[in-house]
């Protein structure tokens, strides 16, 4: 329908879905269910542990530029949220220049009911070329201060090993097991809209409608796909060992190492990978420490270099567990002579152990130790 008068309007379309409308992997309505404490964990921000599905908007624009920019106009705005009974979707849609204000003015009067903005890239993208539209309008943009989960941080944490290409289409593709039919590229929008402006000819933007709305209601079944992962326990929610290992990753850096050790223990035989079971003992052996574990420390060190005998980490850290707290100077004293041998070649790796087997050597002789 036309919203407004003659002298000032916009085009909006509107449609309500039922809560058990399915989208990929997960219904529309299971975003409703999206626990708050995994909303945070995914997105690195403890400001999040109060989402409410009820009062977030999912957002996505189409622009008439992908670079940015003072010039750049959203000339297709969709904002998703929930009403009773519903996930509700509208799009508000410029059909020329004049149409901005009254559809940034109805925006505007949205937000007023939200506290979260849920995106995909909205952060670097969308936000950015709202808040100028709104600015140059001089409507008050509402959006500032909200909380924001930005999707496309959640994705590239969980799915980046895997997957490497993370943008919408390839995560709907490869996670939410969604294949559009229909749709147009991302790229060729802008000149679609450009090209409706001087032909008047709308029969191109009924894809562009579809590639929108298909966007925003994949926002709402992401958001539920990976709280209902996060849920299960043990990782087990992610089907992939490359996710599990990233969860064990993104527990790490959020320094809940409890949860990295039970993690760690239900994939440790499971990872085939060199490089992903090295990153596992590591960060096991960090985490143990860090817990003051020290046998699970000691474990996870000498699991490693069982693994990799010429891993120098492995060797400084168990070389510090020995010398001061199992205080066996020998045996500190063997991993550092063997670490010399093996880094012969990378001299910028020898300092600390020739430091620390020096210091060694000086207590073994003190204690008046005589080698065989």
């Amino acid at each position: 329908e036309v919203v407004g008068d003659e002298e000032s309007a916009y085009y909006l379309v509107r449609q309500d879905f039922p809560l058990d409308t399915a989208h990929g992997t997960a219904t529309l309505g299971q975003a409703l269910d999206a626990v708050p404490e995994h909303i945070s964990l995914s997105a690195n921000d403890a400001e999040l542990e109060a989402f409410d599905p009820k009062k977030a908007v999912f957002i996505d624009t189409e622009t008439t530029g992908l670079a940015g920019g003072t010039g750049t106009v959203t000339f297709l705005v969709g904002v998703g949220y929930f009403v009773k009974d519903a996930f509700r979707l509208d799009q508000c849609f410029m059909r020329d220049y004049d149409d901005e204000e009254p559809m940034l003015e109805y925006l505007a009067d949205l937000f007023k009911g939200m506290d979260t903005i849920v995106s995909y890239n909205g952060k670097s993208f969308d936000l950015p070329l709202l808040r100028t539209r709104f600015i140059t309008n001089r409507i008050p943009f509402r959006l500032d201060g909200m909380m924001h989960f930005d999707l496309v941080h959640a994705a590239r944490r969980f799915w980046k090993k895997r997957l490497g290409d993370c943008s919408l289409g390839n995560v709907e593709r490869s996670v939410l097991g969604i294949r559009r039919e229909g749709d147009v590229p991302g790229s060729d929008i802008p000149g679609i809209w450009l090209n409706y402006l001087h032909s008047r000819d709308a029969r191109e933007l009924g894809p562009v409608f579809y590639h929108h709305k298909m966007d925003i209601l994949s926002l709402a079944s992401l958001t539920a796909t990976l709280s209902q992962a996060l849920e299960v326990p043990g990782g087990e929610g992610f089907e992939h060992h490359e996710d599990r290992l990233s969860l064990v990753r993104l527990n790490f850096r959020q320094k809940r190492y409890v949860d990295v050790l039970d993690l760690a223990e239900n994939i440790s035989d499971a990872l085939s990978d060199d490089a992903m079971r090295r990153e596992l003992h590591e960060m096991v052996g960090f985490a143990a420490k860090r817990l003051q574990r020290w046998d699970a420390m000691e474990s996870a060190w000498t699991s490693l270099l069982e693994e990799f005998p010429r891993d120098l980490l492995a060797r400084h850290e168990l070389a510090k567990h020995y010398e001061h707290r199992k205080r066996d100077l020998p045996a500190a004293a063997r991993l550092c002579e063997e670490a010399l041998e093996f880094a012969a070649a990378m001299p910028g790796h020898t300092v600390s152990f020739r430091h620390r087997l020096k210091r060694i050597r000086g207590k073994l002789k003190k204690a008046g130790y005589v080698e065989d």
